[in-house]
């Protein structure tokens, strides 16, 4: 499926950035736009204007696809838990996947504690309640770190933000608590992946597990042999 062209987009111009990034370093040819200026506007429409959101991820989407991509990703937690993803695949005819489903699709036997790092309460309420699903006998420990989220928008050092931030002690804390992995619930997150990585090994990073799940053919169904 390399030879198609994905879109990504994702919830403000610099994680569409790091979203177009890493499809782009694994062989795809990728497509994207943004919904938001900034991660304020971002949030701001998530919590206020959620059905304004869906549309104009809608109109990205069909923009997207008129440049010639047959798959869209949604790069983006936060954008993920408030939007329609039944809508948006009935409208556009693409098949489209968000982090959402790799954590729908996470299977844990064992009874263990997860710690969740996202953006915002919003995005980790909806992780843990897609999480737990299939996972009942998890036991969560969530945080969400906006003002972390906003410095790495701003292209601050990721050792600076991981030791001056407070993310090295919420790591530590973490541990403290007996957390088993940890999943990066935003996607902004990688940005400070070899950081975390330092102190705690057990990482789960949504954006390489997608790339999975692209490839099977449940999630693929909208997209016919012809397009492909």
């Amino acid at each position: 499926m390399k030879d198609i062209k994905l879109a990504v987009i994702a919830g403000t111009p610099y994680d569409t950035y790091l979203g177009k990034s890493y499809y782009s370093s694994q062989g795809y040819e990728v497509l994207s736009d943004y919904t938001s200026e900034s991660p304020a506007e971002q949030n701001r429409l998530q919590y206020s204007n959620p059905e304004k959101l869906q549309q104009i991820t809608l109109n990205k989407i069909m923009k997207l696809k008129a440049a010639g991509a047959k798959a869209v990703i949604i790069y983006c937690n936060s954008l993920s838990a408030v939007l329609d993803k039944s809508d948006l695949i009935q409208k556009s005819k693409l098949p489209l996947l968000t982090p959402l489903d790799v954590y729908q699709a996470l299977s844990i036997s064992e009874p263990q504690k997860i710690a969740v790092l996202a953006a915002n309460s919003q995005s980790a309420v909806k992780i843990e309640k897609i999480i737990a699903a299939n996972n009942p006998q998890l036991e969560f420990i969530t945080a969400g770190i906006m003002p972390i989220i906003n410095a790495i928008e701003a292209e601050i050092e990721a050792e600076k933000i991981y030791q001056q931030y407070g993310l090295k002690e919420l790591i530590d804390s973490f541990q403290k608590v007996g957390a088993d992995q940890l999943l990066l619930g935003c996607t902004h997150l990688p940005y400070l992946k070899s950081e975390i990585k330092a102190d705690f090994n057990k990482i789960i990073d949504p954006a390489a597990e997608i790339l999975e799940l692209l490839l099977k053919d449940s999630l693929t169904i909208n997209l016919s042999k012809e397009e492909l």
